[in-house]
């Protein structure tokens, strides 16, 4: 019977190991379909990361863009006054490099026709712009101005839609990718179950690829985070070099005011301040906004009170109408944020209700209500939300602008904890309220300082900038101080061993490419006594940096700075020493 026995096992040993190649043939299958859903998975994901980034950069170049296009109009604005070779150069440098970014913007387009084709009317539209006109009329130039930004921010907005849109749906596949890849894994797993063996092997495969997936994860993420580090250290040494030129050029033109005659050459120079002004405002809220998003601003939350405030709004706008009653309350937040917050609501209601804006402030319990209302045409409820997006400007809206200022007027509120509400409807005006904490200690409030003026005084004055040192030093003798203008602290030395007695420093706080400028100061102060009064200048806007500067006791600016800003200042600290 042995014999009979192993017959009749034989048959179900091969049907066992038959089971057992099937089980191990469904496996293998399940295990390659595992593999190219994973390696699917790992191409859509490099694709997506790629994908984003192209969005990403198409933002900020259409940003580049139109900063350079401003640069262009600003170059070409003094060519049309000063027909000299170098501000030819300079206007067509300028040119170029819009056209090197349109170049760029182009290639990124190149992943999708729709992209493309935006893209080359954008080229198209630039182009043109920047090709020049000499027969065209003033009013002419007017009307083409305004339909070409207006055609341009159409197609940039079209070319932002669809990068998202691409954007999305690469996010989309990825998703639907990793869906499929679950579904083969737990069909993997449940196989595994008839073959112990081999499901165990399989497990660990995939707990493997797993941990992979899951370091990649990981590394990505620190990876990003470095990427945000470096754009915060980017800001802080772009902030700098972006306002270097403003600076001088801003104190050029006050310079240059006090010395034509003419009424055309004064109409002239109106515009060219007007066109200034416009860029430093664009410029600074690209940048504050850039600020905001990085995460580089930390609030440093005080007694303040709001009274100073609105008198500094209300002055930075002579000859508008702004109703604010006198206030004596105080709020708990960061001055400089709540400053520029409420300044952005008082342009955008100045700009809505022609030229009018009024601020109301109203308390409840602890809370304290700050409004700025406006008697503008409205807005409708469907677009309110709209309003606080970026680069979103509603039909009533008129002048230049970016579009800009309500979102970030929302994004600092959210970081000062401050809540933002807007109530408005069509024919009925807006009004825009900030809700702040009531101070409960004593706000610190500078009193006003009786000035001597900076007439006769010696003044030595540091920037290794040459177009900044010689506007800061003409702005100060125009003001009728004597100047001993320095590089670097080795022509400092030099001017003090040979008599030069300061009654004022003026110092930048970047020298040679490292924030350097207290340092200095300190070291040339220690040589006087009593050691003369010290204004600082920089365009690092980083918070360490401000910080260090409220706490060096010195007087500080930032750049771009005007001329009234600095006679205003320097009067103030050799007033404080005598």
């Amino acid at each position: 019977m042995q014999p009979d026995r192993l017959d009749a096992l034989g048959p179900r040993r091969s049907r066992a190991e038959f089971l057992l190649m099937g089980a191990i043939a469904l496996v293998a299958l399940l295990v390659f379909a595992v593999l190219a859903e994973f390696g699917q998975q790992r191409h859509l994901h490099q694709r997506t990361i790629e994908t984003v980034a192209i969005s990403r950069n198409m933002r900020s170049d259409t940003l580049a863009i139109m900063q350079s296009l401003t640069d262009v109009k600003a170059a070409r604005l003094l060519q049309e006054t000063y027909n000299s070779t170098d501000v030819r150069l300079q206007a067509d440098a300028a040119a170029a490099d819009v056209r090197a970014q349109i170049e760029l913007l182009q290639q990124q387009a190149a992943i999708d026709p729709e992209l493309e084709a935006t893209s080359a009317r954008i080229a198209a539209l630039i182009e043109a712009d920047l090709s020049p006109q000499p027969n065209l009329r003033p009013a002419e130039i007017a009307v083409r101005s305004t339909s070409f930004r207006a055609e341009l921010r159409t197609e940039i907005t079209r070319l932002l839609t669809r990068a998202n849109a691409i954007n999305d749906a690469a996010r989309e596949e990825e998703r639907r990718s990793r869906e499929r890849l679950d579904a083969t894994t737990i069909a993997l797993g449940v196989l595994a179950l008839v073959a112990a063996a081999l499901g165990a092997l399989a497990v660990r495969g995939e707990r493997a690829r797993w941990r992979l997936a899951r370091d990649a994860a990981e590394a990505a993420r620190a990876a990003a985070a470095e990427a945000d580090a470096a754009k915060t250290r980017f800001l802080a040494v772009a902030s700098h070099d972006m306002r270097q030129p403003l600076h001088a050029l801003t104190l050029y033109l006050t310079a240059l005011e006090r010395r034509v005659e003419t009424t055309e050459a004064r109409d002239i120079l109106t515009k060219m301040e007007r066109a200034t002004q416009s860029m430093v405002g664009m410029f600074g809220t690209l940048l504050d906004l850039a600020r905001v998003q990085s995460g580089a601003i930390t609030p440093e939350f005080a007694p303040t009170p709001l009274q100073p405030i609105i008198d500094r709004i209300i002055a930075e706008h002579p000859g508008r109408t702004i109703e604010a009653a006198p206030t004596t309350l105080s709020i708990e937040t960061d001055e400089t944020l709540f400053e520029r917050a409420l300044s952005n609501l008082v342009v955008n209601a100045m700009k809505h209700g022609g030229g009018a804006a009024r601020i109301e402030i109203a308390t409840s319990g602890q809370a304290v209500d700050i409004s700025v209302i406006d008697n503008g045409p409205g807005i409708a409820r469907e677009d309110q939300e709209r309003m606080f997006e970026e680069f979103v400007r509603l039909e009533r809206s008129k002048g230049d602008g970016l579009g800009l200022g309500l979102a970030i007027v929302r994004r600092i509120s959210n970081l000062l904890n401050m809540p933002l509400r807007l109530d408005s409807a069509p024919g009925h005006g807006a009004r825009f309220t900030l809700r702040a904490r009531r101070a409960n200690g004593a706000a610190t409030q500078n009193g006003e300082v009786a000035s001597r003026g900076v007439a006769g005084a010696n003044v030595l004055l540091l920037d290794d900038d040459m177009l900044a040192r010689e506007a800061v030093a003409g702005t100060l003798r125009d003001l009728g101080a004597m100047v001993q203008a320095c590089a670097n602290e080795a022509e400092i030395n030099l001017a003090l061993q040979t008599g030069f007695r300061a009654d004022l420093l003026v110092m930048d706080l970047r020298i040679d490419g490292a924030l350097q400028g207290l340092d200095i100061t300190r070291r040339v102060r220690a040589r006087f006594d009593p050691p003369p009064p010290a204004i600082m200048i920089t365009g690092d806007t980083d918070p360490d940096t401000l910080t260090q500067l409220r706490a060096s006791g010195f007087g500080w600016l930032i750049k771009p700075i005007d001329a009234d800003a600095l006679s205003a200042l320097a009067s103030t600290q050799l007033a404080n020493t005598t």
